[in-house]
């Protein structure tokens, strides 16, 4: 998918990602949103905790197939 068919959404950081959702679970413990929001912000919340999970998960297996390749090159 090309940047311009992304959603600015998709095209967040994880750094960015990760700030929105410290954000919204700091408000969440403070208890001072109104039903409607407060299901507003625990969904946007758990789609931003899917969207981190995902992107460290993406970084790991990339993180394993380079110290695979790492190790193989030690290995010759």
């Amino acid at each position: 998918m090309s940047e311009q068919q992304r959603s600015p959404e998709s095209s967040q950081s994880f750094e960015e990602n990760q700030a929105e959702l410290e954000l919204i679970v700091e408000r969440l413990e403070r208890g001072d949103v109104e039903l409607e929001e407060l299901t507003r912000l625990w969904e946007r919340g758990e789609e931003l905790y899917r969207r981190c999970a995902a992107q460290l998960e993406s970084v790991r297996g990339k993180i394993e197939e380079l110290a695979r390749r790492v190790s193989g090159e030690a290995d010759q």
